[in-house]
């Protein structure tokens, strides 16, 4: 019998989402209380919207001056340049304050950089697809778009390869 992605996935009742409206904040606080790397974002009915990451929090937490020029070699400001900046325990706690009005739907990942495949995908093409793009596989019903599970390294790990 040949696996698919629905025989390794991480079903949804034990994969962590959360909705567009959800606010960064919340977001936070669901990764570190459950060192989660990755929240699937999903509608009321269950359909999938997207994906917000650990990444793109940190990113948030940045000084909007440590990302100028961030998506180009050209301006990339280098790393060195960054010294002046300092991240205190109380700066810490209040750049998370800002992000309580900040929401998911406005820093979700892009599509275009997150595998979407159906359940029925041969493991084989999850697998290739985990390691393209090095991050999580998001598994989507092909009729109605509802979110179905995550293939991870280690719902990989535990379910196919062990």
């Amino acid at each position: 019998m040949v696996l698919t992605c629905q025989d390794v996935m991480v079903s949804p009742d034990r994969q962590l989402t959360v909705t567009p409206d959800t606010s960064v904040l919340d977001a936070f606080n669901l990764f570190k209380k459950h060192r989660a790397r990755f929240l699937p974002v999903v509608d009321a009915k269950g359909v999938y919207l997207g994906v917000f990451t650990a990444p793109t929090l940190l990113k948030l937490l940045l000084p909007r001056a440590a990302t100028i020029g961030m998506n180009s070699e050209a301006t990339r400001v280098p790393i060195g340049s960054l010294g002046f900046m300092s991240l205190t325990t109380e700066d810490f706690k209040s750049q998370l304050e800002t992000l309580k009005d900040e929401t998911v739907r406005d820093n979700m990942s892009s599509p275009v950089n997150i595998p979407v495949v159906a359940p029925s995908t041969p493991i084989m093409e999850g697998i290739f697809l985990y390691y393209k793009y090095k991050r999580h596989v998001v598994l989507v019903d092909p009729d109605t778009g509802r979110f179905v599970g995550t293939v991870s390294s280690n719902s990989l790990l535990d379910n196919a390869l062990g």
